[in-house]
């Protein structure tokens, strides 16, 4: 019996591969369009296929829901299309089992793509957006082309942007402005040309130390000054990424330097959810193509099935990303917006599955 196991990994992987490569190569395609309309004398066209080069694994992990779908449509409808799927549940194997194998082909998968976008997404990402800003703005930028603020206790903090010194663990910040607070009240604000970053401490130099008291302003000018702060780097480079972009570990990271001040943003809270509860979406999907290929015509081509999966995939891609940013913008709780719904999903269609609802039709 497991040789039947074996067959359905096998078309469903087949398929998996050609979804995949189908769905990254339109998503490429619009990806280099749309970047040739920046390319200039600092941003080549040879930087724009490097900058969509480095943007792949992130496509590739956006996309899987879609391509989770395509792939048992296309696995599975060609398995129908060649009577083998009529055969075999004539045989006693149930839709539910045929299901199942389906999913764990799917999950074979899966688990390859949510290592890809915990380990390699967030860093190809980040490294692309970074070449581009200093190809865009002819150098002046490495990590960001906006500015950061950033909050520790009763520090704000802000600069124009952060560059890499070719001394290890050291960075350098340009146009710093530090305005430090009590009781809810201005009391400080002390303007840097620049910060340097190393051995764990930072430096701010040229600096223009302006004091708020009862008596007025007290303005200071001094050349250099040790600052204590816990902000580090990292914490600016997460601070400026989009939260989508980040890994589990990067949004844990953050979470605990902003835990102490209750300011962990909802963006931050939906990208979490949303990538937990990724596995959930990828199979819902899965179980949305394999419950669709029992209520369409199985005989039709391979072009209805690319069709069918696509418009599903798509449909299922579209409503998740609706919800994560209504979620976002209205701060409803995570688990309402990002996981919710495909859990709701998943149950409905397992019970489709194994037959606890009644039968429909496409035809």
């Amino acid at each position: 019996m497991r040789l039947i196991p074996r067959y359905i990994f096998k078309s469903v992987s087949m398929a998996m591969l050609i979804s995949v490569l189908l769905l990254l190569c339109l998503d490429v395609l619009f990806a280099l369009i749309k970047e040739l309309n920046d390319v200039s004398a600092f941003y080549t066209l040879g930087d724009v296929f490097f900058y969509v080069s480095l943007t792949i694994p992130g496509r590739i992990y956006e996309l899987f829901p879609v391509s989770a779908v395509l792939s048992v449509v296309i696995g599975l409808g060609a398995m129908a299309a060649g009577s083998e799927l009529v055969v075999l549940m004539a045989s006693g194997y149930a839709r539910w089992r045929i299901g199942i194998w389906a999913l764990l082909s799917v999950s074979f998968w899966l688990v390859v793509v949510v290592w890809l976008g915990e380990f390699v997404y967030p860093a190809g990402t980040q490294m692309a957006e970074d070449f581009r800003n200093q190809k865009t703005s002819q150098g002046k930028a490495i990590n960001t082309s906006q500015a950061i603020w950033l909050k520790d206790g009763n520090v704000v903090f802000r600069s124009n942007y952060m560059r890499t010194l070719a001394e290890p663990e050291s960075y350098e910040l340009k146009d710093v402005t530090v305005f430090e607070l009590k009781d809810n009240k201005l009391k400080q604000v002390s303007k840097a040309k620049k910060a340097t970053y190393k051995s764990n401490q930072w430096l701010l130099h040229d600096i223009q130390v302006s004091r708020f008291d009862s008596t007025g302003v007290d303005l200071q000018n001094l050349s250099e000054v040790q600052w204590q702060s816990k902000i580090e780097p990292e914490i600016l480079n997460i601070s400026v990424t989009r939260p989508k972009y980040l890994s589990l570990r990067d949004i844990k990271k953050y979470n605990q330097f902003t835990q102490r001040n209750d300011q962990m943003q909802s963006a931050y809270h939906i990208a979490w959810w949303s990538k937990c509860s990724f596995p959930v979406l990828v199979l819902a999907a899965t179980l949305c193509g394999v419950v669709t290929l029992f209520g369409v015509n199985r005989s039709g081509g391979l072009a209805q099935r690319l069709v069918v999966g696509i418009v599903i995939g798509i449909l299922v891609y579209l409503l998740n990303k609706t919800l994560l940013n209504y979620g976002e913008v209205y701060h409803i709780h995570p688990f309402w917006v990002a996981l919710m719904p495909s859990l709701l999903l998943f149950i409905l269609l397992v019970v489709k599955l194994a037959g606890g609802l009644r039968p429909f039709s496409l035809n």
